[in-house]
């Protein structure tokens, strides 16, 4: 984590109840995005108690037992016996401020449980209802009579009623989104017009090894191995290229129908797992470029790791084009997405031609999201919610 200068002295002290559906572990939910911002949060504030924020985590989709009750070195507040019951053991938490990693139905009994608790949404996967029509047409090739695991749609308009609630209690809710262009998907995904949608960068601290690329020619995907993700492109790319090492990074989140399987591989590919820390910053920083697959992104958080280790991106999604600034992007692909795989195939071989590109995408990428995403930057617009929250004075 990098070092953030401020003085304790200078801010009260505030807890931040984190509500999310998941916590970055196996056995707290699983390892996507969500879990990541949580868990960075969380990170950030236990390791810096000189910030003057404290966190816990919220959660009504685990068992009570999730974690042993902490996670992260974070209190992990979890569903009990029943939400009456609930109730008073989350008030006796008594957060200052709820802050919601995206929304998702479940976060609806801490809204009740704690109606004069400000809340901020940070927007970071909102699904509009075009969204939703284009993940729909997703299918995982040799097995199109099943639906794929984890693309069904979330309702999240409840979180139109919390907030029209929150007005007649004058309760404040903020919405900051970690990206420009999901402001836009606000009203669709969550059914309420927010007045403002303010900027809230992620705490990225990932740090490139200072290593050189590998010798060999190395294609990197991170991620989980979800239908969503289409890690069959990766693989069936993979057989395009056989001098070329494909590391498939991650692990499966399903099983069973409706799940993908990492079947008849090519023999170039490999399945290290699900790496963290060290080890993912070091395959990250020796990988000659990315490549992402994905049916819909919001801001892959493995786009944002990946350029920050100095390695450009492929892609079929291009998030307030940051892809094509520092990458390739490929355009748009629904339903399986193997009619892309020509347009994967050109723009990863003309990467692996060109090393000056490589190194100069890749360094302006590092460059952007270290002036972009990292602990300062978020902390700062953390502070200015904080304040029109009413939770600080600055």
């Amino acid at each position: 984590m990098q070092a953030v200068k401020t003085s304790r002295d200078t801010y009260k002290s505030i807890k931040v109840g984190i509500v999310a559906n998941e916590f970055f572990g196996r056995e707290v939910g699983g390892f996507g995005g969500f879990g990541w911002a949580a868990r960075q949060v969380a990170l950030l504030f236990n390791e810096h108690p000189e910030l003057g924020f404290e966190a816990v985590f919220l959660n009504r989709t685990l068992p009570r037992a999730a974690g042993g009750g902490r996670v992260h070195n974070t209190p992990l507040i979890t569903r009990g016996r029943g939400r009456l019951s609930d109730i008073p053991f989350v008030r006796a938490v008594s957060p200052d401020l709820l802050l919601m990693i995206d929304y998702r139905p479940g976060f609806r009994f801490f809204a009740g449980a704690l109606p004069r608790t400000p809340i901020v949404v940070w927007v970071r996967d909102p699904r509009t209802p075009e969204d939703v029509r284009k993940i729909d047409t997703l299918r995982i090739p040799g097995a199109e009579g099943e639906r794929p695991q984890g693309i069904d749609e979330i309702d999240c308009k409840s979180l139109g009623r919390i907030v029209r609630a929150s007005r007649l209690l004058a309760r404040r809710v903020l919405f900051a989104a970690q990206s420009t262009h999901l402001a836009g998907k606000v009203p669709g995904a969550y059914g309420v017009k927010a007045p403002e949608v303010y900027t809230l960068p992620n705490p990225l601290d990932l740090e490139p090894t200072g290593g050189s690329k590998s010798e060999r020619p190395r294609v990197i995907f991170l991620g989980r191995h979800d239908p969503i993700k289409r890690p069959w492109l990766f693989a069936e790319l993979a057989g395009r290229f056989p001098e070329v090492e494909f590391l498939l990074l991650g692990h499966n989140h399903f099983e069973g129908e409706g799940a993908w399987r990492p079947e008849r591989l090519p023999p170039n590919v490999r399945l290290p797992g699900h790496l963290d820390g060290a080890e993912k910053s070091r395959l990250l920083s020796s990988a000659w470029m990315l490549v992402n697959t994905s049916i819909h992104e919001s801001m892959g958080m493995s786009i944002l790791e990946a350029l920050s280790c100095e390695t450009p991106v492929v892609s079929c999604q291009n998030p307030d084009e940051v892809v094509s600034r520092f990458g390739i992007y490929v355009g748009r692909w629904d339903g399986d997405g193997r009619a892309s795989l020509p347009h994967f195939a050109e723009a990863v071989g003309r990467l692996l031609s060109d090393g000056e590109a490589r190194a100069r995408l890749g360094s302006e990428g590092r460059a952007w999201v270290n002036r972009t995403h990292n602990p300062e930057r978020f902390l700062e617009a953390f502070r200015s919610l904080c304040v029109r929250a009413g939770v600080w004075k600055g």
